[in-house]
């Protein structure tokens, strides 16, 4: 049986030296027990020996044992935690635990106040421009305006624009204040035009003086008589048979068919310049006119309704006459289209309601034009005053001949079939 002998080492340990027995052939190493001290019982933790007689163990018992000395408390701290002795902790963490938790508040916004104030004006405007739609819609005066012989469809869209010279809507006191004068028979048109809307979206407005010596296609006159096709001025064919003989005469003579119509009367000029708080009109030279009441100096100015309504009326003080009266009239659409996309009035409620109740007012459309065709056409007129279509008339060969209908004016007939046949007319 081995012994061991103990002796304390310069550090202070107890190291234990076993002495070796000749008589074993197997030496054994001392197995040492593990023993722990609370901290206050005794000072200093040392490791005791234990001796173990012979028997038969396994080799793991055969080995020395380690001691580790220290105090509870820093074995507690040190020490891996134990998933036996705690379950629960032992499951891996839930992910989504530690996520930040988020409120969502009834009727709380997320987005910024200034996001928020924009997309509140923006809805404003929305349901604004919606609820004025309906009320354009709802407001418009229809009439039939649609040819008494059908012609076949051609290219692109065609609108047919006329100024009558209604004093509808007019009181007395109102038409001494304009110079219109009173009913002068059987209504007339002082202006028409023929927009041509391309398939590309290209517009070209063709003005059509209303002296124009053409041919008034053969018609039911209003008292019931047949009459036969006869010459005469263009702006007859509306006082003898309304707005469907006008588009008939229209299309016969350019061999253009006429989608759409649209008609204003004196009234209504007046009304929608108002509404958008006047155009802005470059006068080139002075002038004064008793039969229109046009009084005005040379220069660019802002023309209120009653001047605007004489400007486009105004002939006899004009050198070129019907011709120059066109001219202006063109001059006089572009400006109030111009004035009309201007934020002052596109995105002012009150002036967009005006013009909205001007125009529904004064203002006669075929019976099948929708909104959606007026809008449509709103957007070619603006492209006419950007100067991104054409503006013309037709072509004339004699602007003061002598006719049976007085002086009139003569087209150019090769040149005005080559300036509609490549608007796409049959």
């Amino acid at each position: 049986m081995e012994s061991t002998v103990y002796r304390r080492g310069s550090d202070g340990k107890v190291i234990g030296t076993p002495e070796a027995d000749q008589n074993v052939e197997h030496p054994r190493e001392p197995i040492f027990s593990v023993t722990t001290y609370r901290s206050g019982e005794i000072g200093q933790t040392q490791a005791q020996p234990k001796y173990v007689a012979d028997s038969p163990q396994s080799d793991i018992a055969m080995q020395p044992a380690v001691v580790v000395s220290a105090p509870i408390a820093a074995l507690e701290e040190d020490e891996p935690p134990n998933p036996q002795a705690n379950p629960v902790a032992s499951k891996p963490k839930n992910p989504w635990v530690s996520l930040p938790k988020v409120s969502f508040r009834k009727g709380k916004s997320h987005y910024p106040k200034p996001v928020r104030y924009i997309r509140n004006i923006v809805l404003a405007y929305l349901g604004f421009y919606l609820i004025l739609g309906f009320h354009a819609a709802s407001s418009l005066d229809k009439i039939p305006a649609a040819a008494n012989v059908a012609m076949s469809d051609t290219a692109g869209t065609n609108w047919l624009l006329v100024g009558s010279d209604s004093r509808e809507g007019l009181s007395k006191a109102e038409r001494q204040q304009l110079h219109t004068g009173g009913d002068m028979g059987p209504q007339r048109t002082d202006t028409i035009m023929l927009i041509h809307i391309g398939d590309n979206g290209k517009p070209t407005l063709i003005s059509l003086p209303r002296d124009s010596y053409v041919t008034i296609p053969a018609h039911t006159a209003l008292d019931g008589s047949a009459v036969e096709d006869r010459k005469n001025k263009i702006n007859t064919a509306y006082g003898k048979g309304g707005a469907p003989l006008l588009v008939e005469t229209v299309e016969r003579n350019t061999g253009m068919h006429i989608d759409h119509y649209m008609e204003v009367g004196f009234k209504g000029i007046r009304d929608i310049t108002d509404a958008v708080n006047g155009v802005n009109m470059c006068v080139s030279a002075d002038v004064t006119d008793k039969n229109s009441g046009l009084n005005l100096l040379a220069g660019c100015q802002e023309l209120n309704g009653k001047d605007a309504l004489a400007y486009v009326r105004m002939r006899y003080a004009d050198p070129k006459g019907d011709l120059g009266r066109v001219e202006r009239q063109q001059q006089y659409l572009g400006a109030v289209m111009k004035k009309v996309a201007t934020p002052a009035v596109l995105l002012n409620p009150i002036s967009m309601w005006k013009l909205v109740n001007a125009g529904t007012a004064s203002v006669n459309v075929g019976a099948s034009d929708s909104v959606m065709d007026i809008a449509n056409l709103a957007k070619a007129m603006r492209g006419l005053s950007n100067g991104s279509g054409t503006l013309t008339t037709v072509p004339v060969a004699n602007a003061d001949a002598t006719t049976a209908a007085g002086s009139s004016v003569l087209w150019d007939d090769a040149a005005a079939r080559e300036l509609f046949v490549s608007l796409g007319a049959n």
